[in-house]
């Protein structure tokens, strides 16, 4: 046994006591004082980060009143670590930061751990969400035990033999987790936020899990595309070549001419305006809305839409590909988004865009069926749910078609007479205006997201029918503006999930937080409900988007696996939207 003295800048002197483990029976020993513990905090410090090809080379458990075990892992067989598992799976709550890495690692070494969880890091994520703060281990210890946590031997090499310094720094990295769990604990259940953490808690491992499974990639196909849209970008240079600027007979491009770079809105700014084409800015969204009277801004949309798919998946997307398992394994991050939503990094998975051609290029294995399953219009429901809205849940009930209605209430056209191209234009009267989009904002949103145009006239009167039609969302915001006016800064969803503003929110964020924050919460709490069966199935759960899961499932088990898959959405959904149904699209095929 070690006795360290832990100086963290002359702020705080710790104690503490840790034992080494480095074979058999010191660790059998050693664990067996552990089992009686109701909470046990775990880290592990590993060669690398990345779990696939990376190993363990210390777990360290910590106790209260007991010496952390620091357990060297490899000098314990893998035929002796079976104290070890049993410890890992016994029902004491497992506390962690960052729990996703310690339980990929664990996993991939045989030593899965299960049962109650609670990360420290996915806590103070949701006490602060929506506030800029970081959710560093360093951070919160400054934060709430009001000391400078030393993390120097963290970037270490923990491959060679581990030096006093390496095993000072292992046994407090747990020890501190132990002072950190009462105090977020009480700031959970004094927020009314312990339901949400547990409900993150129990998602780790199932992301965790995700990231591990991956998605296989056709980098053949995806090469065919990528030459496609290469070849759409150089038809969108040869129509600017078309199009010089009269006054200079110059092109908007630098392939044609030094004059203008296309990359520089400055130039391409003067350039338009030199053709007389009055606009004083060249974002997207003015760009947009002089697309159909000017087919060279049309043509630089073109150019730069290309140019950004190119640059941000076509040529880094590949780069991705593990090269042990030959599949892409993206980095999920739970709280990624203010409103609880995931976000995805390293690649942007996310943001992959939508159209078939290149969700092809995400296959199934042999022997496998890719099963895609949306909620269907599960916002809009959110709405009808929030809002009370006589008609908007009637339309639901009986199972309407939402944006047809729209379509004939906006229009005045009788619902037998809504065309496809009406039907887009009330997708995106019903998805904006629920969120408090302005006629502005609608005018350009519809053009860009939907390819609908409209005037400036006709997008406001569109929005004041809108909300002669759905009294109750009229109401609804309403109420937010009450709210809003009286200085509110932080708001929650059905589930109680917070969002939190050091200053005045911008009211459209008012809006969104109670629709975009409830359908984190439906998605996550169906991931949860669905781990324990696809493990059964022997089915993996590879990608989230929002409101669509992705799973991998063997062709032999599609039925079995589509039925479970729709009743777990259900049911999750059904918690907070009863008494509006809710409608879940499956898709299997062979691809994304």
């Amino acid at each position: 046994m070690f006795t360290s003295l832990i100086n963290t800048n002359n702020i705080n002197i710790f104690t503490i006591q840790y034992t080494l483990v480095s074979n058999v029976s010191s660790l059998n020993s050693a664990l067996q004082l552990l089992f009686q513990a109701e909470v046990l905090a775990i880290d592990c410090e590993t060669t690398g980060l990345d779990p696939l090809t990376d190993s363990i080379r210390l777990i360290q458990i910590a106790a209260p009143n007991h010496p952390v075990v620091l357990i060297d892992l490899p000098a314990i067989p893998k035929s002796d670590r079976s104290l070890l598992k049993q410890l890992l799976s016994n029902s004491a709550v497992k506390i962690a930061h960052n729990a996703k890495f310690d339980w990929q690692f664990l996993t991939l070494a045989g030593l899965q751990t299960s049962g109650k969880f609670f990360d420290t890091q996915l806590a103070y994520k949701v006490l602060t969400a929506g506030l800029k703060t970081s959710s560093s281990l360093q951070n919160i210890v400054k934060k709430l035990l009001h000391f400078q946590l030393d993390k120097t031997q963290q970037i270490s090499d923990w491959c060679k033999p581990l030096t006093k310094a390496q095993l000072h720094y292992a046994a407090f990295d747990a020890a501190i987790l132990l002072d950190l769990y009462p105090i977020l604990l009480k700031k959970l259940k004094q927020a009314k936020l312990l339901k949400i953490a547990r409900l993150e808690f129990q998602c780790m491992p199932v992301v965790a899990q995700m990231e591990l499974n991956g998605m296989l990639f056709d980098l053949s196909r995806w090469q065919i595309l990528g030459a496609k849209l290469e070849i759409e970008k150089t038809d969108a240079l040869n129509q600017l070549k078309q199009l010089r600027i009269a006054s200079s007979q110059m092109s908007l491009l630098p392939e044609l001419t030094d004059a203008v770079n296309p990359n520089s809105p400055q130039q391409v700014l003067a350039a338009l305006q030199a053709i007389g084409i009055k606009i004083n800015s060249t974002n997207q969204s003015k760009l947009v809305s002089l697309a159909a009277q000017y087919p060279i801004i049309q043509a630089l949309l073109d150019y730069r839409r290309l140019s950004k798919i190119i640059g941000t998946f076509t040529e880094k997307l590949p780069q991705h590909i593990h090269p042990k398992t030959g599949r892409i394994h993206p980095n999920y991050y739970q709280l990624g988004a203010k409103s609880g939503r995931f976000s995805c990094r390293k690649p942007p998975l996310q943001n992959i865009p939508r159209d078939q051609t290149a969700r092809s290029c995400f296959i199934a294995a042999p022997g496998y069926k890719i099963i895609k399953a949306d909620y269907s219009q599960i916002e809009l429901r959110i709405m009808a749910r929030l809002s009370a809205d006589i008609k908007m849940c009637q339309a639901y009930r009986q199972g309407a078609d939402l944006h047809r209605l729209t379509a004939s209430l906006v229009t005045g056209k009788h619902i037998n007479e809504v065309t496809e191209e009406d039907r887009r234009l009330a997708k995106a009267i019903n998805f904006g205006l629920i969120f408090g989009m302005g006629a502005a904002k609608l005018q350009i949103y519809a053009q860009v997201k939907y390819g609908v145009a409209m005037t400036l006239e006709q997008a406001k009167a569109f929005r004041k029918r809108f909300f002669e039609a759905y009294p109750g969302i009229a109401k609804w915001h309403e109420n937010i503006k009450h709210e809003y006016t009286r200085g509110i800064k932080e708001s929650r969803t059905l589930a109680n999930r917070r969002r939190r503003w050091v200053n005045k929110p911008r009211l459209s964020e008012l809006f969104n937080h109670p629709v975009q924050g409830l359908n984190a919460d439906i998605n996550k709490l169906a991931m949860v409900k669905l781990s324990n069966p696809l493990a059964k199935f022997k089915t993996k759960l590879i990608c989230v988007r929002h409101d669509e899961i992705v799973l991998e499932c063997p062709e032999t088990k599609v039925e079995q696996v589509s039925h479970t898959l729709h009743n777990c959405m259900v049911a999750a959904a059904q918690k907070f939207l009863n008494p509006i149904p809710v409608v879940i699209d499956i898709k299997t095929s062979n691809s994304w």
